[in-house]
């Protein structure tokens, strides 16, 4: 959703920029010793911005008999740049979304590889000779680098070699390790107690090593916002990266030992639903906007506020490009998706757009559904 609203954003930024290239070429030539005639200037600038904008629509290059060479010269000219601009932004954009998805698995990956960090700061804790005059003592009897999940994690080749192979790791920010360690788990009361115990029984080395990930790792202000800093949407894939991560940490006490979770059980499937979702959604655009225009007679689609069309659009696509996937589903997910990004009321409207158009395209049939898309569908 958000590449298809970014590439939105870019076509209108480069639309305005191909405006501005046409309107150059009508300004006064103040090298002229000729008189210009400014009014038919901004006549021709007018004219030419016209037919660039309808070239735009019929995506076809502007024709206009009546209009002079350089008019149609400059909107062509502006037409070009706008397509040549778009077909960039498109490449650039899905791949970044690819991209944004494959940062899940990494956040999972640095999450992972905190705890390990952690507990190494911990054991070079616990060995410094000297200590500050101000610093308040703190019972050693164990940290975290004693807990056998992070012991597991640590020792975990797999885990080794995804994080060189994701070139994921904590070397430059050793320093903030240090610090979260000093200013949040040394601060908490059961990382304390954890730590004036000697030994301890898997399950609690267990609890404890979830604990420090669900507590601190991802409510701690300090920890958290410093992994906002590192992935812009850090917020959104939060809730998917811990329960990645609490599954791997729960997978060392079952009989097959430490597991590193897969992002998707079928990354090659699930990148072909990308890819297809974000190319149908762009190439049939002039389709969904006139499905969605009877959908919405008594409004004025223009005005229907942009994210709130890529959703539609999308959940339109989806239900017309995926045989596989049930109409519920779709209109579910997508109805969550205008909940969490759009305006309050945008889940209703999702809901009632998609309810009616849904109901249309089956009676039309529109809608040929196969295998697990049959199923719950109305």
């Amino acid at each position: 959703m958000q590449a298809v609203y970014a590439l939105r954003q870019a076509e209108l930024s480069n639309q305005q920029i191909a405006l501005d290239g046409i309107a150059e070429n009508f300004q006064p030539d103040l090298n002229s010793m000729q008189p210009q005639d400014k009014r038919q200037l901004e006549g021709h600038r007018k004219l030419a911005s016209v037919l660039f904008e309808e070239a735009i629509k019929a995506n076809q290059p502007a024709e206009d008999e009546d209009a002079p060479t350089k008019v149609l010269k400059a909107a062509n000219d502006g037409l070009v740049y706008y397509r040549n601009r778009g077909k960039k932004d498109r490449t650039h954009l899905a791949q970044m979304m690819i991209d944004e998805v494959q940062g899940i698995y990494d956040d999972y990956l640095r999450v992972l590889l905190l705890l390990v960090e952690l507990g190494h700061a911990a054991q070079i804790d616990r060995e410094r000779q000297y200590r500050d005059v101000d610093e308040e003592p703190f019972p050693f009897e164990s940290t975290l680098y004693d807990n056998s999940v992070v012991k597991a994690l640590a020792s975990h080749q797999p885990l080794t070699n995804e994080a060189v192979r994701r070139n994921v790791n904590w070397t430059d920010d050793l320093l903030f390790v240090r610090k979260a360690l000093k200013e949040s788990l040394k601060q908490d009361a059961t990382y304390r107690a954890y730590c004036e115990q000697k030994t301890h029984t898997p399950d609690e080395d267990q609890a404890l090593v979830q604990y420090v990930l669900r507590t601190l790792v991802f409510k701690h202000e300090l920890i958290r916002d410093f992994l906002a800093e590192i992935d812009l949407s850090w917020t959104e894939n939060s809730e998917v990266v811990r329960g990645m991560a609490i599954k791997t940490l729960k997978s060392v006490q079952t009989m097959e030992g430490l597991k590193l979770e897969p992002l998707t059980d079928d990354w090659e499937e699930d990148l072909l639903f990308l890819n297809t979702l974000f190319n149908n959604v762009l190439d049939n655009d002039g389709q969904y906007e006139q499905l969605l225009a009877d959908q919405l007679k008594n409004w004025d689609v223009e005005r229907v506020a942009m994210l709130d069309r890529i959703i539609l659009k999308l959940a339109v696509c989806e239900l017309m490009s995926f045989p596989g996937i049930p109409v519920k589903v779709t209109i579910n997910e997508y109805i969550e998706l205008a909940k969490a990004y759009s305006t309050p009321k945008s889940g209703k409207f999702v809901n009632g757009i998609l309810d009616n158009l849904s109901t249309k395209l089956q009676n039309e049939g529109k809608l040929r559904k196969s295998g697990r898309g049959l199923l719950d569908n109305k």
